[in-house]
């Protein structure tokens, strides 16, 4: 692609991002109760540098290579999950995280507090489309919560990985299966 077309490509994107934000950030608004400023919102090539963060550490968790936590629950299983979901935001209540989404068609990262979304994992679940994607601020610990209805089996994805948060999760994982 020669630099025209990437700067189109890129002015293309500002706009999509600029024209769909007010409906993200009511849709933000909606889903954990807080309202979120522009200040909020991360650049568009700053958010393309989380996500692929994101994907690496992703990738070595299914790979277990470094310290994970990986768990599925089947299509009846919401609760256990949001259980889980909820004592991690207990857990990393004071932690500011990087939430990932792809509302309006386009990578987007906000920086939250962890347990604000994940206190509201459904409902970001349902903003998102499919998922709940966060990564610390170091880049080193993530989390992902997928969805997918059409598997009966592995409906929910639970991954965590860094070199922490794995370590919280299965703690709350224990405390959920023995309360």
């Amino acid at each position: 692609m020669d630099n025209r077309q990437a700067k189109i490509k890129q002015l293309s994107r500002a706009n999509r991002e600029r024209a769909s934000r007010p409906a993200f950030l009511k849709g933000l608004l909606d889903a954990i109760g807080i309202e979120v400023g522009v200040e909020a919102l991360i650049a568009p090539s700053k958010a393309d540098e989380l996500m692929s963060a994101y994907r690496r550490g992703y990738a070595d968790a299914i790979k277990f290579d470094g310290m994970a936590y990986r768990r599925f629950w089947g299509s009846h299983q919401e609760a256990p999950v949001l259980r889980l979901a909820s004592c991690l935001g207990d857990r990393l209540a004071s932690e500011q995280v990087y939430f990932l989404t792809k509302f309006g068609g386009d990578c987007r990262a906000v920086l939250l507090g962890a347990s604000d979304l994940l206190k509201e994992a459904a409902s970001i679940i349902a903003l998102d489309g499919d998922s709940l994607s966060l990564l610390s601020r170091d880049c080193i610990q993530g989390l992902l919560i997928d969805y997918n209805p059409d598997d009966s089996e592995q409906a929910y994805e639970f991954a965590v990985w860094g070199d922490r948060w794995p370590m919280v999760a299965l703690a709350c994982d224990q405390r959920s299966v023995h309360p």
